[in-house]
């Protein structure tokens, strides 16, 4: 068989797919493009993503099936690997997504805690100030774990968009895969470190349910001894 009829057969298949996935998915026009020209490597990615996956996961799924057409494709994840990758990625934004919503809340401003507390001190109310203490020291773990969940997408996104750069690069300059196969391994790691976040903020509600259940313990005014 010819080279063009080859060439023919190939961009077939992948507009056949491209007709399957518009009546299954209502695909974006770049997927519909990627999967006529690319769809060996984006079908099994296209299928098998979430409708409603954000933007970060979105990347990660395009910039991996770019990456798989140049020299970088035997650095990069495997498909099952890459699914596992983008769950994280995906949970982490959605968590980062919450936290964005709770903190914006006026009462979940620490310095108006900690002014109410210090109010609150000042009548003479010391077991409620030091219970809105306690929610100052909530709030400020909270906030750090913002920063935290931040700073580490922030990360993964300029990752993203290098592992995309070094695609291109070593299209043009086959030389440069070795090199540029240290981003995608530090692409990798900085998904898999998601991990250690997500830990952090298990043991965070966990020292929370410790202070709820310790003032649980703690008798109501009217049993107290006088």
């Amino acid at each position: 068989m010819s080279p063009g009829a080859l060439a023919l057969g190939y961009l077939g298949a992948g507009a056949a797919l491209a007709i399957v996935a518009i009546a299954l998915r209502r695909p974006r026009a770049s997927d519909v493009l990627l999967l006529v020209t690319m769809w060996p490597l984006w079908a099994p990615l296209l299928l098998t993503r979430s409708t409603t996956d954000e933007p970060r996961v979105e990347a990660l799924f395009a910039a991996l099936a770019r990456a798989r057409t140049s020299p970088l494709a035997a650095t990069l994840p495997d498909a099952d690997n890459a699914r596992v990758l983008a769950g994280r990625l995906r949970e982490a934004s959605a968590r980062l997504a919450e936290l964005e919503l709770v903190l914006v809340r006026p009462d979940f401003d620490p310095r108006a805690v900690e002014q109410r507390a210090a109010e609150l001190d000042a009548r003479g109310a010391h077991a409620a100030a030091a219970t809105a203490q306690l929610r100052v020291r909530t709030l400020g773990r909270l906030h750090a774990l913002r920063a935290r969940y931040r700073a580490e997408l922030d990360e993964v996104h300029e990752l993203i968009a290098q592992l995309v750069t070094q695609a291109e690069l070593v299209r043009l300059q086959p030389s440069a895969a070795g090199a540029s196969s240290e981003v995608v391994r530090e692409l990798v790691a900085q998904i898999e470190g998601l991990d250690q976040l997500f830990a952090y903020q298990a043991s965070l509600d966990a020292d929370s349910a410790d202070s709820l259940g310790a003032a649980a313990e703690y008798p109501p005014p009217a049993a107290r001894s006088s």
